[in-house]
This record gives structure tokens, C-alpha cells and sequence, in this order.
């Protein structure tokens, strides 16, 4: 999205991607198309025309014993897919056509350039003259390396971001102990009876110390046809131990991964495992979804914070998941990092001045966290664990509504004491 907008403006963009292909492969990671990407897909999409997601019409939390609703919330917006945002934007950003996107948008009139470089690994940067940034590049097949500059560095490699780990090498990962379990089903191998209880709404279901997410999603190659569509699950539980939770992101190899052990790797007795706890405890009706999920994959649950947002006099800026990290109960992940793009955008054309964009995110995002670690607590954790991530909330808000206050206090008593013309 940064990338889009800097070019629109007139700047020069190189993108620099790890990944050694330009080809995207669904990971069933679900989007909410909510407030800033909701935005950001109606005003600056040149494909505005052509929806990527699926309309959803309510949040609903079923009763665990009926699964009848319990209560219901409006929802205005739309759920897709990772790969279907990600074809999209890069459509927009420089032409690239794809099975998602057969004809790309006119890019003639960008004022700026872009460019797309894949198989690419920032290993260090800095601003040795106080000036450019120079960022050493990475080649992800070769291993050689070579040297670059830049007026500006915008990095959004996500939460593993190596230029966050450079930079702030002190900051540390939550983890609260559970994980979720995710895999998608096409919505033709699901029963209508099943369809007609969840398709076309964000479905919470909860239990004991557990709850289920469920919601519709493009199917193959962002279809949005009936009857070709998915339904996308996330399923957040305890391990009964370490030990467990080790033998979770244990692939088929042998080999344990750090957060999240990705589809095709699950040990079948694994899964197995999983799919017994699912017939205990979740209604014979929601129970179809699990059972049929293929390729299923489970995440380790985690944030971070961070304090800082720019670096080197305001030339390199952290956006997205490498700049903070909350935990996915609320849903915000992107549309956090597209608010960070849209105001990055009107630092870059004079409208807000760095300082002010760095407070605005950084607030935000601290907010976003503490409210999405209550509504993870509300269905996981005990009473105390509810009310002390309440009690941090409520601290969170407070002291933000006491320093704005006082910043509009006292920029009121400068402008006041300023002596009047002749």
C-alpha cells in the first residue's frame, strides 16, 4: 500500500521482496476489509469496480450447546484473502498480471516509478553520513551481497523484520501459550444445512478456555462465486504443556518451527489428535468444518510493541507487523498497517510532519494491542487474567486522554502568548 501511494506521488519505488518468486501461494490467512483497507480498496484501487472480498453482513456468536445465535453485531465490510489483497495491490503497483488479476489497471498516469525485485534480503542498514540510507542487500539465492541507497527506507518486512532486530535487538515476543490451528474447506464439500448457519457472516464460537472463528472467503484464484467460495476457520486452544505445544510445530521432518508450522507439514497423528479434541467439544454441526479441512496449520500466538517508529533524521520509517504486532483476536493486523501507509503518505506530501505521524501509529497501535489481548482473555483465560488486561486497557486509555489534553493545553497557551502584529 506504501508503495502505491509513493508512487502516485511522484517517488521512485523499489520493493525489495525475500520471497524468490512473484507468485503467491493462499495461506489461508483471512482479512477484514474494514475502516482503513475498506478505504484504501474504494478510493485508490483502480480496480474498485471488481470486489475482491465477500460481503459480510453480521458478527454472530452462537450458542456452544444450539449454536443458535446468542448475539449479533453489524459488520460493515468484507473478508478476503491474503493472496487475493496481495495480487490486487501489486496490480496497482506495477501492472502485474496474474490468475487473480487477467487485466491489470492503466498505470500511465502514476507521476512516479515502481519496481519489484524478488529474492531479496536486507541484512543491515544504516546512515553512516547522517544523509542516505544505505541498506546491504542480500541475494537470496547467490548469498552475495551488495550495497544500496536511499532517500528514504520504508520497511515492512513483517513481523520477523530483520531491520527491527537490528535496530531494537532488545525487544522481546509475548506469548501468552496458546496457538491457533487454521485451514480452510470449499464451500461445496459443506453441508446447506452447515452453509446456511455461517455463510456471509463472522461467526465466533465459543467454549471452555477456547473459541472458534469461522468466516467466508474467495475460493481458488479469489473466486467470489457461490457455490466456489471457502470457509476459512481459526480455532484457539491450549496446549496441555510445553512439551505439546513443541510437538505441534514438529513437521513431518522432524524439525520444530519457531511460530508456525505451515500446511503440508502437520504430522497426521497431530492432527488427529486435534480432530478428537474438536468432536468432544464443539456441536455436531460446526464440527464438519474441522473434519473436512485438508492441509490444516497452527501458529503460535504472540506480540510485541514497539516504542519507536523512525530512524536516521526521519529516513527510515517501521510500518505493518515489523513495527508492532498484536494478537489476532480483533482482527486489526491490516488494517493497522494500511492507517501506517495512508498517514505515511501525507508525511512524504507535507500534510503531518514525522513526529506527528509516529505519535499517532505508536498510540494506535498500543491501544489495538491492549484491546485485543481483553478479547483474547474474555474467551481464554481466567477471570484475573480478564481483569488485569482490562485494568492495562483502561491505564492505556486514560494516559492517552490525559496527554492529548495536555499537548492541546499547552499548544493553546503558545498560541495565546504569541504577541499580536502591528
Amino acid at each position: 500500500m506504501a508503495g502505491i501511494f509513493l508512487k502516485r506521488q511522484g517517488h521512485h519505488v523499489t520493493i525489495l521482496e525475500q520471497a524468490s518468486s512473484s507468485e503467491r501461494e493462499g495461506v489461508a490467512a483471512g482479512i477484514g476489509q474494514t475502516d482503513h483497507v475498506k478505504r484504501f480498496f474504494e478510493e485508490h484501487d483502480h480496480l474498485s469496480h471488481v470486489p475482491i472480498g465477500v460481503p459480510c453482513e453480521s458478527v454472530r456468536i452462537l450458542n456452544p450447546q444450539t449454536t443458535e445465535v446468542a448475539s449479533l453485531w453489524p459488520y460493515k465490510g468484507s473478508t478476503t484473502t491474503w493472496d487475493a489483497a496481495y495480487y490486487r495491490l501489486r496490480a496497482n503497483f506495477n501492472g502485474l498480471r496474474s490468475s487473480y488479476c487477467m487485466d491489470p489497471p492503466d498505470l500511465t498516469a502514476d507521476a512516479g516509478s515502481g519496481m519489484y525485485e524478488t529474492g531479496k534480503r536486507v541484512v543491515d542498514v544504516s546512515a553512516p553520513d547522517g544523509g542516505k540510507v544505505r541498506l546491504t542487500v542480500q541475494d537470496v539465492a547467490t548469498a552475495q551481497t551488495q550495497h544500496r541507497e536511499a532517500d528514504i527506507v520504508i520497511a515492512a518486512d513483517g513481523a520477523n523484520s530483520s531491520m527491527r532486530r537490528q535496530l531494537q535487538p532488545s525487544l522481546q515476543r509475548e506469548e501468552p501459550g496458546y496457538v491457533i490451528w487454521r485451514g480452510t474447506v470449499p464451500t461445496s464439500s459443506l453441508s446447506q444445512a452447515l452453509l446456511d448457519k455461517i455463510e456471509g457472516h463472522l461467526i465466533a464460537y465459543p467454549m471452555r478456555y477456547s473459541y472458534i472463528i469461522i468466516y467466508t472467503i474467495p475460493g481458488n484464484n479469489g473466486t467470489l462465486k457461490p457455490g466456489e467460495r471457502a470457509i476459512n476457520l481459526a480455532w484457539y486452544s491450549w496446549p496441555s504443556s510445553r512439551q505439546q505445544r513443541d510437538d505441534i510445530l514438529t513437521d513431518t521432518d522432524g524439525r520444530m518451527h519457531r511460530t508456525t508450522l505451515p500446511k503440508g507439514k502437520m504430522k497426521p497423528e497431530v492432527w488427529a489428535h486435534q480432530l478428537e479434541q474438536a468432536r468432544r467439544m464443539i456441536h455436531p454441526l460446526l464440527v464438519e468444518i474441522v473434519e473436512k479441512i485438508e492441509e490444516p496449520f497452527v501458529s503460535v500466538i504472540s506480540s510485541f510493541s514497539s516504542t519507536k517508529a523512525r530512524y536516521f533524521n526521519d529516513r527510515l520509517f517501521f510500518i505493518g507487523d515489523a513495527l508492532t504486532q498484536c494478537r489476532p483476536h480483533s482482527g486489526q493486523g491490516t488494517n493497522l498497517a494500511a492507517m501506517d501507509a495512508m498517514l505515511l503518505s501525507q508525511v512524504m506530501n507535507g500534510r503531518l510532519t514525522a513526529a506527528e505521524w509516529e505519535r499517532t501509529v505508536l498510540e494506535t497501535r498500543e491501544r489495538e494491542r491492549l484491546r485485543a489481548n481483553v478479547i483474547g482473555s474474555w474467551y481464554l483465560c481466567s477471570w484475573w487474567s480478564i481483569v488485569v488486561n482490562l485494568a492495562w486497557f483502561g491505564l492505556c486509555l486514560g494516559r492517552q486522554l490525559l496527554w492529548r489534553w495536555w499537548r492541546r493545553l499547552s499548544s493553546s497557551q503558545t498560541t495565546g502568548s504569541k504577541p499580536k502584529s502591528a
